[in-house]
């Protein structure tokens, strides 16, 4: 009897011990949210299925300015999770930390130095956006996107060497601020077939998308977009990201991460992905006869 109640006693203690040294052992992330959002807080969760980790949640909108990255560091994490340009602007000094970031619509924001500094862009392959959008407007040869470099320039770079090989030619025009928008829209009539709207916050705002979806319509130029909102709007159709699934690609990239102790080289990567969205009414405004191929999934907005 004392026997076996020593055995039992045992055995918990032992079950005890490996649980506390599972616990201590699992990957601690600390996580920075640009603000409380729908689309940022579906990827914090796609991010805990996948990385098999404790978090530490912050918020930084929320957060008193001077004191962030102590707050962010007092826990003493494993590693960051940015979640959003803002955040990712926030802790891309942080060096002595590997940095995830996702929610990020390019990663021209960083440095060449940012060795520690890993993530999933908010965006498909130019590659793949671009062979999409030919197989949808098999007429459309000429593409127009407007763009900030210090916003999404990586991924313009990408495009254009990309575009040639597509057999269409990618009209590519710099904007520094908002203001530049229209001008530079009205710049490109009789010279487009088509408009891509990248995710760049300079073009793509409340003070330029309306305008930009008139000269749409005025000149029978159809509107390629990141998100469905704006298909709703009037773009004729949009290429959307799945926040959980971006929140998951990040979880893996920090799994990996943890398991490769020590890696010097960065981990990068693209939604991997991809819902289509369709405004019907206005492509038979426009008179066009969209051509869809296999994607994930196919939504048609009325």
């Amino acid at each position: 009897m004392i026997k076996n109640k020593f055995t039992l006693l045992a055995g918990s203690a032992l079950i005890l011990l490996v649980c506390r040294v599972s616990f201590s052992e699992a990957l601690e992330v600390t996580v920075l949210k640009g603000s409380d959002i729908k689309p940022y807080n579906e990827a914090v969760e796609g991010f805990k299925t996948t990385c098999d980790c404790n978090t530490n949640e912050f918020v930084l909108s929320e957060m008193e300015k001077g004191n962030i990255t102590k707050s962010l560091l007092e826990s003493k994490p494993d590693m960051i999770l940015a979640v959003g340009v803002d955040a990712l602007k926030q802790v891309k000094e942080i060096k002595n930390l590997p940095v995830v970031y996702t929610m990020v619509p390019d990663s021209s924001l960083l440095n060449e130095g940012s060795e520690n500094i890993s993530g999933v862009v908010m965006s498909f392959q130019p590659e793949r956006y671009l062979s999409t959008m030919v197989n949808m407007f098999p007429d459309a040869r000429r593409i127009g996107v407007v763009y900030n470099p210090e916003n999404t320039e990586t991924y313009v770079k990408e495009a254009l060497q990309e575009a040639h090989s597509q057999g269409v030619e990618l009209i590519a025009e710099k904007a520094s601020r908002p203001g530049q928008v229209p001008a530079i829209i009205d710049g490109m009539k009789d010279r487009i077939d088509l408009l891509w709207m990248l995710p760049d916050a300079t073009v793509i705002n409340s003070a330029t998308i309306n305008y930009i979806l008139l000269f749409s319509f005025q000149n029978k130029v159809p509107i390629v977009t990141f998100s469905k909102k704006y298909v709703e709007m009037g773009a004729i159709a949009s290429l959307n990201i799945l926040p959980f699934d971006l929140g998951a690609q990040a979880g893996e990239i920090a799994a990996k991460l943890y398991s490769e102790k020590g890696r010097r080289i960065p981990i990068t990567a693209y939604a991997r992905k991809l819902t289509l969205a369709i405004n019907q009414k206005v492509a038979k405004k426009l008179g066009i006869k969209l051509r869809v191929k296999t994607v994930d999934r196919v939504e048609y907005v009325n």
